[in-house]
């Protein structure tokens, strides 16, 4: 948990900012976008018998995940304007928004199975069995499964160890099942236009190796990382600094994803994973902004308790801060323009993203971001090997 102002070194309160400020942005993007989504949801639900039982429960699910992101956005906002909750304050309200992620879940993708996913169900075919079947099994099962246990775990006076072990559990199977969403769906889009979608066009076939194979190894590393930490009372500037990493990859793999298709478009034609990626990807878009919680995290070198206090050079947490505020900016005017142009055409389905207004500046902001991140992770790894003792 994040300490008051008045408990921390005047140095560990400064370096404590961006983070601060990356968990404000980030859970500000999640409201903005699922807030688009459920108002979307709400005009444009299809009307007919069957399609319309899964719509109506997706919609309600929706407005449990909007519910869990305004007050996630609260609570940022006491921490902001250093009034921070007390220990129960702050766990009732993390149970709150467990329960509404997790009824979000179930909601939002188990009907889905039933509707779609299952052989004799809506013009069911085999790419909809790794499109719809497998990702809304392990999204409304697995996912509500964890995120109930942390429920159950998260106490004011309960042990620290339990909470880090289902909190990271949760984030290894949240991880797990973007990588089956997005794997589904390129296998699914490859099914149906066949193999030569990605043989004769190198970007498709890079695409698809990065989100079949990368993100199975972050996927692979990330459970790695959670089965060693298990067990431990608190989390070391180390272990931070690989959920930092963890965390910036996720986010890093959408924004260059996202980039591939603005500057060389439908590559290929027009096909299911072009329309899964840009048609909101089962609201992991406002993942783009991750990263601004991931890059704080990579330079802890104590407990989240001690934050960076006890740097051997703390005169220069100063350029650093400045640096992460900079690509706080650029992470915050990328997805602004991206948002912008899904949100004006509201309540109609269509988006702007392809008009040169939102498209270049997009391009461009994007591009930006996704460098300037980059620099900084090789940075703090390369930092993070140890000094030379002293002879």
């Amino acid at each position: 948990m994040i300490l008051s102002d008045a408990e921390k070194p005047k140095a560990e309160q400064q370096i404590d900012w961006p983070l601060r400020s990356g968990i404000f942005l980030v859970v500000t993007s999640w409201f903005v976008y699922v807030l688009y989504e459920d108002i979307l949801g709400i005009y444009n639900r299809h009307t007919t018998v069957p399609l319309v039982r899964e719509d109506i429960a997706a919609t309600v699910g929706l407005g449990f995940v909007v519910a869990a992101s305004a007050i996630a956005v609260l609570i940022m906002l006491y921490y902001v304007s250093k009034k921070d909750l007390t220990k129960p304050e702050l766990t009732m309200a993390a149970r709150i928004v467990l329960f509404a992620v997790g009824a979000y879940f179930v909601l939002a993708f188990l009907p889905a199975v039933f509707v779609e996913g299952l052989p004799g169900g809506f013009h069911f075919t085999l790419a909809k069995l790794f499109q719809v079947t497998l990702p809304c099994i392990v999204d409304g099962i697995a996912i509500p499964v964890v995120l109930a246990l942390l429920f159950l775990t998260l106490r004011p006076n309960g042990p620290a160890k339990e909470t880090i072990k289902w909190s990271l559990t949760a984030g290894a199977v949240y991880l797990f099942a973007f990588w089956v969403n997005n794997a589904g769906n390129w296998i699914g889009a490859v099914i149906t236009k066949g193999a030569d979608y990605i043989i004769n066009y190198p970007i498709n076939m890079f695409s698809f190796l990065l989100t079949t194979v990368g993100l199975l190894l972050l996927s692979l590393y990330t459970i790695f990382f959670v089965w060693k930490t298990v067990g431990k009372e608190t989390l070391s500037g180390p272990d931070l600094r690989r959920v930092g990493l963890i965390l910036t990859a996720t986010g890093m793999y959408l924004t260059f994803t996202l980039l591939l298709w603005f500057i060389f478009g439908s590559v290929g034609g027009w096909g299911s994973w072009y329309a899964w990626l840009l048609g909101h990807g089962y609201l992991d878009l406002w993942g783009l902004t991750i990263p601004l919680i991931g890059l704080p995290l990579l330079f802890y070198q104590n407990s989240i308790s001690q934050g960076w206090a006890n740097s051997p050079q703390p005169q220069r947490m100063r350029p650093l801060n400045i640096l992460l505020y900079v690509t706080e900016g650029l992470g915050v005017a990328f997805y602004a323009v991206f948002s912008a142009a899904y949100y004006i055409p509201i309540p109609s389905t269509k988006v702007l993203i392809g008009e040169p207004v939102f498209k270049i500046p997009i391009t461009v902001l994007g591009l930006v971001y996704f460098i300037v991140t980059v620099l900084i992770v090789v940075f703090a790894i390369a930092n993070w090997r140890p000094r030379k003792k002293q002879q």
